[in-house]
């Protein structure tokens, strides 16, 4: 924001007063050069400044925002603004401070002196009173968030230090009804998310044990179908060796019989071969 040059406006108001000179004199090129670039130097510093001032109105229509409490955006909303003005109050700073060093340099008389010092100054006292009331408006909706922080605990019941309630409100964690049941919420539905899925391995497990144990089944019932098998061979192979050996018995009874039948049959023959030669004789002698 620049200042006005009221020097002709200065001049008429002489001449019709009767005071002014015959002669005016004109600046000098040098001293109106170093004036125009002070004026250059100061009106980014101001429009800094009138930033800041519109900081300022934003944080205090969030701050009458009924909804700002609940609402996350207008939270975003002012830290934004609480940056930005930090970061214009550093630069007005750096600014004010090389304003300070040209008024300094300036020396103690001349024109050129007396309005870098005027302009330091003013633009000083705009600069400290944007940021006072910047910082009240910051402070009362501490205030408030404070408040309402200790209500919320008086109506749940719950006991916090001082100290403790400034953590909560440095970490924008002021809704003990909203937040903390939110996070509560978000924590039971992770701890049950985690018993699901434990419940769902469980049951794999027992679907995989009860699988072993099926097989364990079937193969108690093919060793004991094999076991029963096994006796049976085992059976039979008794009973092979019994008539085995009783075949044996047998045909050595077959053998010693079937010698004496021999013996039957020999002498058989003979006595019938006698008989017939006896009979023979008898009748040729006959």
């Amino acid at each position: 924001m620049r200042s006005k040059d009221r020097l002709d406006e200065l001049r008429h108001r002489a001449r019709q007063a009767g005071l002014a000179p015959d002669a005016t004199p004109e600046p000098c090129a040098p001293h109106r050069s170093d004036i125009e670039e002070l004026l250059r130097e100061v009106e980014p510093v101001r429009a800094w400044i009138l930033d800041v001032e519109r900081n300022t109105q934003l944080v205090r229509r969030l701050h009458a925002d009924p909804a700002y409490h609940g609402d996350p955006l207008l939270q975003e909303q002012l830290d934004a603004l609480a940056t930005a003005s930090n970061a214009l109050g550093l630069k007005v700073c750096g600014a004010l401070r090389q304003l300070e060093a040209r008024a300094r340099a300036g020396g103690g008389g001349g024109a050129r002196a007396r309005m870098a010092r005027l302009q330091y100054a003013a633009t000083r006292r705009l600069f400290d009173d944007a940021l006072a009331r910047h910082q009240r408006a910051l402070a009362a909706l501490h205030n408030q968030q404070h408040l309402l922080l200790r209500e919320q605990l008086r109506l749940t019941n719950l006991t916090m230090s001082d100290e403790e309630c400034e953590q909560l409100l440095e970490s924008d964690n002021v809704a003990v009804f909203v937040g903390n049941v939110r996070a509560e919420t978000a924590a039971a539905r992770r701890a049950l998310r985690e018993a699901e899925a434990r419940r769902d391995e469980l049951q794999r497990v027992e679907r995989s044990l009860r699988e072993v144990r099926e097989l364990f089944a079937q193969l108690a019932h093919l060793v004991a179908a094999q076991q029963e098998q096994l006796d049976s061979v085992e059976h039979f192979a008794r009973q092979a060796t019994g008539h085995v050996e009783s075949g044996g018995h047998e045909l050595l009874k077959g053998t010693v019989s079937r010698r004496k039948t021999r013996k039957k049959k020999l002498g058989l023959i003979v006595c019938l071969a006698s008989g017939f030669l006896v009979v023979l004789l008898v009748l040729v002698l006959s």
